[in-house]
Order: C-alpha cells, then structure tokens, then sequence
C-alpha cells in the first residue's frame, strides 16, 4: 500500500514537472499528487493503534526501565506469530 501511494504521488509530481501550466494536465497531476498523499497518510494512520485495539486486547503495553524505575512506556500492537 505505501509503495503504490509513493508511485502515485511521484508521478503526479512528475506531470506537474513536465507539463506547463496551461495545459489541462496539470490539474491530472495535482489530483495524482494529493490522492498520494491521502494514501500514504491513511497507510501511516494504520500503524498506530487505537482505543478500539486497545479496548479489543490487539495491543500490549511495553514499559523500559532504569534502574528498576519505569521512565516510558509504549502501546504496541501483540505479535501476531505467537
């Protein structure tokens, strides 16, 4: 999914670059360009979990500690694998 919006956004980079601004395909590639960007943004979106996941037992809470004091911890989602 991200290599797909990355194609996308790029080539709708690329038609702004080539094409002047005159002609019609301009507004093709400013369209390519902000559906590629919307793409990698839902895609980035994906990766974090939610309330919902957390609230679905999807996630597990990873503490680091310091000289046996907790400093930070993270939600991530569980391993799949096991």
């Amino acid at each position: 999914m991200i290599w797909i919006a990355i194609i996308v956004l790029l080539v709708g980079f690329l038609i702004n670059y080539i094409v002047s601004d005159e002609h019609p395909g301009v507004y093709f590639g400013t369209i390519l360009a902000c559906i590629g960007t919307l793409m990698l943004n839902e895609a980035k979106i994906k990766d974090v979990p939610s309330a919902m996941d957390v609230y679905q037992g999807k996630t597990t809470l990873e503490i680091i500690y310091k000289d046996s004091v907790a400093i930070d911890s993270i939600v991530v989602f569980k391993d799949k694998e096991k």
